[in-house]
């Protein structure tokens, strides 16, 4: 499977997060400290280091030391640097892998472990002319804002975004836009390139479209 480097068993531990989407190709930094997390995290390094990162949906506060409910769709990362510190936590960087699908629990205590399945991006090549064109339509938006405000540009300049396949490109964009929780977690739902790229060409757009030339780069700009 694309993007995996581990053999897959099939299942993985869930770390469900209120406030974090984590997309494919992306890198997260976390600090671990709750007790179960810190187990989940000491198995995976003595095993494939894979973890799934998942967002916790609306309601999940009355039941967080629980097993609240998850949207649909996480993303399979791997750990690829980390550090125990003296009191047993850790700080870990996970990259992203791939989009997984939960399914069945197999593990409620003391962390989730879940069956899932891997989604691979679909739509990529069935329609090859559409898919490419909004993808060079996106670097080309993604130039301009890059243009207009320092921080953009920065995160920008870390993705080597010519070289990136379609599918690729959507989800580094996803990755440092600074989107609401929820457009992320719509983005990471959206296994179709086209679909993904279409919605990407728009937000982007509209962004530009309200852009002042005029302000100060410093400034920045606002997303509702």
């Amino acid at each position: 499977m694309s993007g995996l480097p581990v053999f897959f068993p099939g299942q993985a531990p869930v770390f469900a997060l209120p406030n974090v989407v984590l997309f494919p190709g992306a890198r997260l930094a976390l600090h671990v400290f709750e007790s179960r997390y810190r187990e989940m995290t000491r198995r995976a390094l003595a095993s494939d280091r894979l973890i799934a990162i998942a967002l916790l949906r609306p309601g999940w506060e009355a039941d967080y030391e629980g097993n609240p409910p998850i949207h649909a769709t996480a993303t399979l990362g791997q750990i690829i640097m980390e550090t125990e510190l003296p009191d047993g936590c850790f700080n870990i960087v996970l990259e992203g892998l791939v989009r997984f699908r939960p399914g069945a629990t197999v593990q409620e205590i003391p962390y989730r472990i879940m069956q899932g399945v891997i989604l691979e991006d679909g739509g990529e090549e069935s329609g090859p002319t559409p898919v490419r064109e909004l993808a060079r339509t996106l670097g080309d938006q993604a130039q301009r804002l890059g243009g207009a405000d320092f921080r953009f540009a920065a995160a920008l300049s870390t993705l080597r975004i010519a070289s990136l396949a379609p599918g690729r490109l959507a989800d580094a964009i996803s990755g440092i836009l600074p989107l609401s929780v929820e457009a992320r977690q719509s983005l990471l739902d959206t296994a179709d390139v086209q679909a993904r790229l279409e919605a990407l060409v728009a937000a982007v757009g509209s962004r530009l479209a309200k852009l002042d030339p005029g302000r100060d780069r410093a400034e920045g700009w606002k997303w509702n």
